[in-house]
């Protein structure tokens, strides 16, 4: 073809890249801070353009930074990140064709796409009747923006390359957060001192977080079986991420990964020995450390929840018990949602033992339970929807760890169990944290329909020809290579 017969919008595209890359010029000589940063804006929209799938990856791993230094006190990596990652999805929706139906959530899942509109028409509908409509706009933003997230990664994750490297980019910024914070302790001086927060900025939501890269780093051990640079990496992980969760003296943190660790050996499959052995020594190393090795405040802190000073000297049962009246007095709508921190104090002086009102007049905050938080803000509509997504996505992660197990494809059979126990331990961890909006989650559960997805793509392994003795090999023999093509 030549060059009078190239399409005007190559032609356009080339102009405008020209002048994008001659404006990030220009910004550099000016501040280069910002030259940088346009210049790694531009990169990275290259690849949401010609990758969705890497493009996501890198987006996984830059969501664990965004707390730090590097990510900018105003427009955040992430955000930037997420703009772009969007832009990119709604292309690759506008021009994928034939494909469509099975990139589409809607196509493949409508049920679960009925259930995301809904809840997220739930949430706006509640603005209505929510008393601060600021906090109401910025909390249904921040739903919105997580429902698009959920979208995206079922179209980005198609085949069972890119599967693995989402995950492994999880375990990869797991790991990542997990040495920053302890390379970089907190301040002395600070009070939270001896309580680890790292990038997450949140000792208890980094321990939920940290409780999934274990589980998702040691499902990585096994699935890289016959690999020993990944496994070594894995190991790695599982270590840095159990030395930074100690150091969180989360309690809601260790019932999470003890929920957690009893569910991989009751869903552990043919691992589930080796699972138990790992389990043990998980749960040994974690008691010698709070027992003989944790500073006084964080051993006191642990111990304290096994002596029932945790109601009075905490302030979450004053928070649950706020919240719980809230519920009770809107059941059906809620207070409207991002609306608990405006009304909590309008619930505080009914009669009832509370400990800490204190805590709720002066500095109201979130209701610390990613359950009775919703049940509170759009009431049992509002949750009813909520749970209907997490039980969906749940099944799906079963569903496609069984097709994986039909398909002979033994290391994402391994990871999508790994997956599933890694939600039971933060949705569990969630409990004691408000999380319902947090990035990481939604994250997760939207890798069980794409996960799901990619079984049902594959084929099931061919059996071994059959010869005079022949004796079936151990399923555990019969699987894909980690690395198999995409």
């Amino acid at each position: 073809m030549t060059a009078a017969a190239r399409p005007p919008l190559a032609w356009l595209a080339a102009l405008l890249a020209v002048g994008l890359f001659t404006a990030v010029g220009f910004v550099a000589g000016a501040e280069p801070k910002f030259g940088i940063i346009a210049a790694l804006a531009l990169v990275y929209a290259l690849v949401v353009f010609t990758n969705l799938s890497a493009a996501l990856t890198i987006l996984v791993v830059i969501v664990f930074a965004e707390s730090t230094p590097l990510a900018g006190p105003a427009l955040s990596a992430t955000k930037i990140a997420g703009l772009l990652l969007t832009l990119g999805w709604l292309a690759r929706i506008a021009t994928d064709g034939g494909d469509r139906r099975a990139t589409v959530l809607l196509s493949a899942h409508p049920a679960l796409s009925y259930l995301l509109a809904l809840f997220i028409g739930w949430i706006a509908l509640s603005i209505i009747w929510a008393q601060d409509v600021a906090l109401a706009l910025d909390r249904a933003t921040v739903f919105l923006l997580v429902a698009i997230l959920y979208l995206i990664v079922f179209t980005a994750v198609r085949t069972r390359r890119q599967a693995i490297w989402v995950l492994g980019a999880f375990v990869l910024g797991t790991a990542i957060t997990a040495a920053y914070g302890l390379i970089l302790r907190p301040d002395p001086n600070n009070q939270a001192a001896e309580r680890l927060a790292s990038t997450i900025a949140d000792p208890n939501f980094l321990a939920a977080i940290l409780v999934a890269g274990i589980v998702l780093a040691g499902a990585g051990f096994f699935a890289a079986r016959g690999h020993r640079l990944l496994q070594l990496g894995a190991l790695t992980a599982v270590a840095l991420s159990l030395a930074a969760f100690v150091l969180t003296g989360s309690r809601g943190g260790i019932v999470g990964l003890g929920v957690a660790l009893l569910a991989a050996v009751a869903f552990g499959g043919r691992w589930r020995l080796r699972i138990a052995f790992a389990a043990i020594t998980v749960t040994t190393l974690a008691v010698g450390y709070y027992t003989m090795l944790a500073p006084p405040l964080l051993k006191d802190r642990i111990m304290t929840a096994t002596e029932g000073e945790v109601s009075r000297a905490d302030t979450r049962s004053t928070i649950w018990t706020v919240a719980w009246r809230m519920a009770m007095d809107h059941p059906i709508s809620g207070v409207g949602v991002g609306n608990f921190e405006a009304r909590s104090i309008d619930y505080i002086i009914e009669p009832g033992t509370t400990y800490r009102t204190d805590r709720v007049i002066d500095n109201p905050g979130a209701a610390h339970n990613s359950y009775l938080g919703p049940l509170a803000e759009i009431g049992i509509v509002g949750l009813a929807l909520l749970l209907s997504i997490l039980a969906f996505s749940l099944t799906c992660v079963v569903r496609a760890v069984r097709r994986f197990e039909r398909n002979r494809d033994g290391p994402l059979e391994v990871l999508s169990r790994g997956l599933f126990i890694a939600l039971i331990g933060v949705l569990t961890s969630a409990f004691f944290i408000s999380a319902e909006s947090n990035k990481f989650i939604w994250l997760m559960l939207a890798m069980g329909p794409a996960l799901l997805a990619v079984a049902e793509s594959g084929a099931p392994a061919a059996p071994p020809a059959r010869s005079p003795g022949y004796r079936p090999a151990p399923s555990s023999a019969a699987v894909r290579p980690l690395a198999r093509p995409s």
